[in-house]
């Protein structure tokens, strides 16, 4: 990798599928477990109000376990997903061209005919998800890149290496 000339280099538009699997990489972890946590909280309260009985106490805690399971359903699965869609529109986030290149040293990101360098010290995520890659920088800046579009530079591995070993 040479400073003058980026050792790799890609340009694309994330897709709504792409962003969308990027911004749960990013909110629920690449571990799975990580997403049930609160569902299962619910159903130890109702499991709970059950053993105290159902007729005493116990059947406001089976309220307040449904209720809570209800809760985290809908804004998981509709409300979530909705108000993600539509900022995704509103913003018009598929119509910006975005990329990153990588150098020796540093790396740069380019979205909206900005560019940022970043160094890969300050990498301190990198998941790999079905349709997108997710990097999290030291500042909490999440970055975004589609998989297909990697894959079309050929270099694949390339890109893979440089953050997995950090």
């Amino acid at each position: 990798m040479t400073d003058i000339v980026p050792s790799f280099s890609c340009r694309y538009h994330l897709s709504l599928e792409e962003a969308k699997e990027g911004f749960a990489l990013a909110t629920f972890g690449k571990k799975k477990i990580a997403r049930f946590v609160t569902p299962l909280i619910s159903i130890a309260i109702i499991i709970w109000g059950l053993s105290l009985g159902v007729t005493g106490v116990g059947k406001f805690y089976v309220i307040l376990g449904v209720t809570f399971l209800i809760l985290q359903l809908v804004l998981r699965f509709i409300f979530l997903p909705k108000m993600f869609a539509r900022q995704y529109t509103k913003y018009k986030f598929g119509e910006m061209e975005q990329g990153i290149d990588l150098y020796q040293n540093h790396g740069v990101l380019i979205a909206a005919d900005r560019q940022q360098n970043f160094n890969y010290s300050d990498v301190v995520k990198f998941v790999i998800g079905k349709v997108s890659y997710m990097l999290e920088l030291k500042d909490r800046t999440v970055i975004i890149v589609s998989k297909s579009s990697v894959v079309q530079t050929g270099q694949q591995a390339l890109f893979e290496s440089v953050f997995k070993q950090r």
